[in-house]
């Protein structure tokens, strides 16, 4: 009986190690790495090499917003989201923002980010077929940007309009 014992408590660590629910990592495919001082840049072609950044659900909170250079609500509020970036890592949550750009070229989008240091993360979609992918963002976007979602393992919250302050965008994702 001591043997079984023996054996019964040597392989409850082993089960213990694999019912832990790890999340699998995000993984993204980018069509292009374009690297710049501050960051690099992932390009997507297509929506469908970013769309697991939407249905992905671990213990980490994203605030995505989709922005562009020539949107002048959109460039008004990034400094927004670069001090809610640098809060998140200064405090070292458990939260990442994510900036998704809908430029038309690579010169305007890498010469913003130079000009303003931006160092959150970017990504760039450059897929001109909206219609076919704004839907898999959030049913109700009809394509005006800015547009903020925050995405957890419990819930997708989205919004879309600009926000006027830090404050107000702080509102939003303690939501």
């Amino acid at each position: 009986m001591t043997s079984f014992i023996k054996y019964a408590l040597s392989i409850i660590p082993f089960f213990i190690v694999i019912s832990c629910n790890q999340s699998p990592k995000l993984v993204l495919q980018a069509d292009e790495v374009i690297q710049l001082e501050q960051q690099e840049v992932l390009k997507f072609n297509k929506f469908d090499g970013l769309s697991p950044l939407f249905t992905h659900k671990d213990d980490t909170l994203r605030v995505i917003n989709f922005w562009a250079t020539w949107c002048k609500p959109c460039v008004k509020e990034l400094p927004y989201f670069q001090q809610l970036d640098e809060k998140f890592k200064k405090n070292g949550e458990k939260a990442k923002v994510i900036l998704i750009s809908l430029d038309m070229n690579e010169k305007n989008l890498s010469n913003y980010i130079k000009k303003k240091n931006l160092t959150t993360s970017t990504l760039w979609l450059d897929d001109p077929d909206a219609n076919a992918w704004l839907g898999k963002v959030n049913e109700n976007w009809d394509g005006a940007i800015p547009v903020t979602l925050t995405i957890d393992k419990n819930k997708t919250v989205f919004h879309n309009t600009d926000f006027h302050d830090y404050e107000e965008l702080e509102k939003f994702i303690s939501k």
